[in-house]
């Protein structure tokens, strides 16, 4: 399937205001980014060459990265025309760097991706077409059969499902990868987002799931690779970030409940105090 011509290049700063235009017609990946100067270039590649169906825009947003991922987005532009750079002056975290992208973005259909390499882009396709379907979030798995990981020693493994694991019972997820970071969402589910505790830290799709858990997902097969270059970001700040995140995201399940019970002991009261008509 064919891919039609792409967006206009330009490079963008994270005080311009946001695209004007929502279309039904793009496709926009984003890539939060942060010294990844060796990985960008082929990850574009083989995300501009995955068969999406439809105009396919890529929204690279950069925290300051010192090695020079910028210069080699810019670079990387001039062979595929339909990526943007958006421009951070530092590291602001890789939840918000995703919202910022899509505020930057066109696509009715919003992906978002490590900058890394650990995600393979040929399974774009995949993620869209379970959201053209009718899912609002689809989801690269790593933990349903036929996904998996690679290159990972046994001891992240091992926190990884742990980490997975708490995440799930904590708030009743049937999701089986909800901290994965690569996934399609209808646009509708990030700019309706009522939270923002992710901002700082990296599990976006976890806020996502905790918050509305209506959403109709749908899980694909991934097979998750380490990182071909550079040093992972994943440390014992990012951990403590993600339990902090679950805490505050309990705090908000009470509130909204207490809330939807006061509401309903507020109309029942009212209900049983109202004057008959005469």
């Amino acid at each position: 399937m064919a891919i039609s011509a792409p967006l206009p290049h330009r490079t963008i700063t994270a005080q311009d205001g946001p695209a004007p235009t929502i279309s039904p017609l793009v496709i926009s990946v984003i890539v939060p980014t942060w010294n990844e100067r060796e990985n960008i270039a082929p990850l574009l590649d083989a995300i501009c060459a995955a068969p999406v169906g439809a105009k396919l825009e890529v929204v690279v947003v950069d925290d300051g990265s010192p090695d020079g991922t910028g210069a080699a987005v810019r670079q990387a532009a001039q062979s595929h025309p339909n990526v943007r750079l958006v421009q951070r002056p530092m590291k602001m975290g890789l939840s918000s760097a995703v919202m910022e992208g899509a505020a930057h973005s066109v696509g009715n259909i919003v992906v978002m991706m490590d900058g890394d390499l650990s995600h393979d882009a040929r399974i774009l396709p995949k993620l869209v077409e379970q959201v053209r379907l009718g899912s609002d979030v689809a989801i690269g798995s790593r933990y349903v059969q036929g996904g998996g990981l690679q290159g990972w020693p046994l001891h992240r493994r091992l926190g990884s499902l742990a980490f997975t694991w708490t995440a799930r019972a904590i708030f009743g997820l049937r999701v089986r990868d909800p901290l994965s970071g690569f996934a399609a969402f209808r646009r509708e589910v990030l700019t309706g987002l009522p939270t923002r505790f992710s901002a700082r830290g990296f599990k976006l799709l976890l806020e996502v799931l905790a918050t509305q858990p209506s959403l109709l997902v749908t899980e694909v097969p991934i097979t998750f690779v380490d990182r071909w270059r550079g040093v992972s970001k994943l440390d014992l700040r990012e951990l403590r970030e993600l339990l902090t995140l679950c805490g505050r995201l309990l705090q908000w399940r009470v509130r909204q409940r207490l809330r939807r019970a006061a509401s309903a002991v507020f109309r029942g009261s009212r209900t049983r105090h109202a004057p008959r008509a005469s």
